[in-house]
């Protein structure tokens, strides 16, 4: 039996690094967010960071890198805990996409 991995592969990249960033004034960005996959809106977004205010970010990687900012101006409290809620969701779902990886691969190879 031949088995594609390239999904599988494709898939274990997706789940191995969860980035979230929370930013203000994107109205000023030049970026459209309803066209192309999400690589290429995450890299639109990066590079238009500095026409926008970061408020939070967050990066988690596989291998237990990890960077946490926090913008602690008091005006952006309900944003940052904002963040912490699509974190939180995100880290989650990830869980579970890993989950049901996992238990595809061990189906997979029995």
């Amino acid at each position: 039996m031949s088995i594609n991995v390239e999904p599988i592969k494709k898939a274990i990249n997706d789940v191995a690094t969860l980035e979230v960033a929370t930013l203000t004034n994107a109205n000023d960005n030049k970026f459209d967010l309803t066209n192309g996959s999400n690589e290429s809106v995450f890299e639109a977004i990066r590079s238009n960071l500095s026409q926008s205010d970061l408020v939070a970010y967050t990066r988690f990687e596989l291998d237990g890198d990890a960077v946490n900012f926090v913008n602690n101006k008091e005006e952006l409290t309900a944003l940052v805990e904002d963040h912490s809620i699509l974190v939180e969701s995100a880290l989650e779902t990830r869980k579970t996409l890993f989950n049901t990886i996992y238990k595809t691969l061990k189906d997979v190879i029995k």
